[in-house]
């Protein structure tokens, strides 16, 4: 097994981790499973991790942690200091306390393409609109108040309401809004074509009409238009006045000052940000939805990388919310002990392995046998537990265009073999697998894949980086020959539609920075179909040409090594109320409507 630390991130672990290490089995303040997560991690032979383990006690696997601070710090309370709330009641006040894995590497709305950003912006910024509740196709208000379109989706407008003001204290109206999504498409950044796609001159076609009025003329009319304006990702309003303020030379969009600071319309403003600790926001007085009703001061999104801790600290009553950020089995323990809200839900989320294919794995036919090589059910099944479900390519089946009858692949080392020697592969050369080192899911499924690999003659070594970094890696202008064979990745669509799923991950025009497609992967057929499907086809063209672009993607031109669709899950504290889940807002939370019950 060759399971590693990346020196360029994290520190080599030394003597003084190993003491600590010993310190906390000598006084049994560590479990059976992390002494085992964390001896790998610090190198340690088997017979020493052995060793640990005895010491550590009996198997714990099945009985909860003891609750810790963690980093010597006093635990933060989850409830603002008074007294205690009748029971039953909703409680206006106080603090909600969410467990995100990894630090936030840019917080520019605009530019920021994943969903720990995307947690933080529910609460500071706002789309024009929104999806409502748990829906997929149905919107409510925002920003924007009103909306509507001409009958052919062409001309769409958009009303601002009176008195909405940005946190700097400048008045957000529709040439605010105007000038705001022009940043969007000009940045050409992260989410880009959730505007790009239908807007090719932001000067003439996005523009205020009067104060109160925004009007998106596209350049041709597709009515999946709104569900775009619905995204987490990308049409979130930012100040022009801090654009102004802020911006540079070499930056006239302040892209580089707008990754650490916040300044939109949403109910909470940026209080602080401490890297590796916590990001706080906390109430904007003056926002335009008023504070009528149960709402929380503030909220503080506490940044924890390691399973084990997350699992103490929402046990303990530490925190009071995690999404997707346990062990499988860490969540069934939870569930059985029923003392925490477990909340399961179907999502738009396939988890997948980013091929290199633009410099380390060109070869479609060693692409392929790759694919075969993927231990799928030991993942599901074993890893997941049943969490992942088997389907085919970069969507789920909740998905806009998802083809029930798509190519689908199962684990066949004989094959793989094979196909990698058709290919000419060189067997001896070694391999790296990069994931985050906050997941010990991706931490044992690459272990998986490992060991499939040895058995044909095949070396792969494990990297893991802090999960702000990888993402801050796999959007950089990196090259494809400068980046590692495999990627834990996966993605959901920014809206509802299998083109968006697949754009910006798959396009060649999204090769990173200019969008997700982290393995630089190119086919022109794929190309063709994305350009046509891109302005809007009628409904049966669109779906033959969403299989077609899915087959190329997993049978003809593997673009990744696709897990299947995942289930989601968010667990609670039992008197926080209001939460939504919602198949595309993944790993979000409605945090201006959520409160606690007393």
């Amino acid at each position: 097994m060759s399971l590693r630390n990346d020196t360029d991130t994290i520190d080599r672990p030394g003597d003084e981790e190993i003491a600590e290490l010993l310190l906390q089995v000598g006084s049994r303040r560590i479990s059976r499973r992390e002494v085992l997560r964390r001896g790998i991690a610090l190198g340690l032979t088997v017979p020493a991790i052995g060793w640990l383990l005895a010491a550590c006690g009996g198997d714990d696997d099945d009985t909860a942690p003891t609750a810790t601070a963690g980093s010597g710090e006093v635990p933060t309370p989850t409830t603002a200091p008074g007294e205690t709330p009748t029971a039953g009641t909703p409680q206006g006040g106080g603090r909600l306390t969410i467990i995100v894995t990894g630090n936030i590497p840019d917080l520019d709305p605009q530019s920021a393409y994943d969903s720990t950003a995307s947690s933080v912006f529910f609460g500071t910024y706002e789309m024009l609109v929104r999806l409502k509740g748990s829906d997929t196709f149905e919107y409510e208000p925002m920003l924007a108040s009103e909306w509507s379109s001409d009958p052919e989706y062409k001309e769409w407008t958009f009303t601002i309401p009176d008195g909405v003001l940005f946190h700097d204290g400048t008045t957000c109206d529709a040439e605010a809004v105007a000038q705001s999504f022009r940043r969007f498409h000009k940045m050409q950044l992260g989410p880009t074509d959730v505007i790009r796609r239908f807007v090719s001159d932001p000067d003439t076609q996005i523009v205020a009409v009067d104060k109160n009025t925004v009007k998106f003329t596209l350049d041709t009319g597709n009515d999946i238009f709104l569900a775009a304006m619905a995204s987490q990702y990308g049409p979130l309003v930012v100040s022009p006045a801090a654009v102004e303020a802020n911006k540079t030379p070499d930056d006239e969009f302040a892209h580089e000052w707008f990754r650490e600071n916040v300044v939109g319309t949403g109910p909470y403003k940026l209080r602080e940000y401490i890297q590796n600790d916590r990001i706080v926001i906390e109430r904007f007085e003056d926002f335009h939805g008023g504070w009528d009703g149960p709402h929380f001061d503030e909220i503080v999104f506490r940044i924890v990388p390691e399973s084990a801790t997350r699992r103490q600290l929402i046990e303990a009553g530490e925190a009071d919310a995690l999404t997707q950020s346990l062990t499988v089995r860490d969540v069934t323990s939870i569930e059985q002990a029923g003392k925490l809200n477990v909340l399961r839900y179907d999502s738009t989320h396939v988890a997948w392995t980013v091929l290199n294919c633009g410099a380390k794995i060109k070869d479609p036919k060693a692409r392929q046998g790759f694919s075969y090589a993927f231990p799928y059910e030991d993942v599901r099944q074993g890893v997941y537990e049943g969490l992942i479900i088997r389907t085919s390519g970069p969507c789920t089946p909740t998905t806009r265009g998802y083809d029930p009858n798509g190519f689908i692949y199962d684990t066949d080392l004989d094959k793989a073999k094979q196909l990698l020697e058709e290919a000419g592969w060189d067997f001896n050369e070694k391999l790296e697998y990069w994931l985050s080192s906050s997941s010990d899911n991706d931490i044992s499924v690459a272990q998986l894949f490992q060991a499939n690999l040895q058995k044909i003659g095949i070396t792969m070594d494990i990297v893991q980086k802090e999960e702000g970094a990888l993402t801050d890696f796999n959007y950089s202008e990196t090259p494809p020959e400068e980046r590692p064979h495999f990627v834990s990745w996966g993605w959901w669509p920014d809206y509802n539609d299998a083109y968006n799923e697949i754009y910006p991950n798959f396009a060649s025009a999204s090769w990173t920075p200019n969008g997700s497609n982290a393995g630089f992967y190119k086919n022109d057929r794929l190309d063709e179909i994305l350009d046509t499907v891109a302005p809007g086809v009628p409904a049966e063209e669109y779906t033959t040409l969403m299989a077609e672009a899915n087959n190329i993607l997993t049978e003809q031109d593997p673009a990744a090594i696709y897990w299947g669709s995942v289930n989601w899950y968010t667990i609670l504290q039992p008197n926080i109320k209001g939460f939504e889940h919602n198949p595309i807002y993944l790993n979000t939370y409605n945090v201006y409507r959520m409160y606690r019950e007393g």
